[in-house]
Parts: C-alpha cells; sequence; structure tokens
C-alpha cells in the first residue's frame, strides 16, 4: 500500500520560508564544534551572533577560523 502524501496541496510561500529558518538554524547550532565540516551559511550564522557573549564569541572564532582555512586566507 503507497504511503499517503505529507501533503495534499503544495506549501505556501511562508511554510517554505519557515522550513528553511528551521533548517538554516539547526546547521548552525549543530555546526558548534564541528566548525571543519559545517556549511558556510552555519560558520557565518556563528559570526553573526559575536557579541551576545563570551560563549558566542567562542564559537564565532572558530567558525572565523575554520571559514579562513577553508577560503585559504587563514593558513
Amino acid at each position: 500500500m503507497p504511503r499517503k502524501p505529507l501533503h495534499d496541496q503544495p506549501m505556501s510561500a511562508a511554510e517554505r520560508k519557515q522550513a528553511q529558518y528551521q533548517r538554516d538554524k539547526r546547521a548552525t547550532i549543530e555546526a558548534i564544534g564541528a566548525e571543519a565540516d559545517a556549511p558556510d551559511r552555519a560558520l557565518l550564522a556563528l559570526m553573526r551572533g559575536a557579541g551576545k557573549s563570551a560563549h558566542h564569541d567562542h564559537a564565532a572564532q572558530r567558525a572565523w577560523a575554520a571559514f579562513g582555512r577553508r577560503h585559504g586566507w587563514i593558513v
């Protein structure tokens, strides 16, 4: 028996935007401590969080270093 579709109609623009926001937020959280494997978008989000607290500052420093190594301007 085939599985019933998750949605009977296509997602609205607001639903797609919300789903993308949730995926980005999850990727950012998962990037903490795993900066070498994180996508650029998640690293940039970590860097945007600098200045909020000492924890955010440390995560932003690690993200900056990983981003720089990935793009070749930090050796």
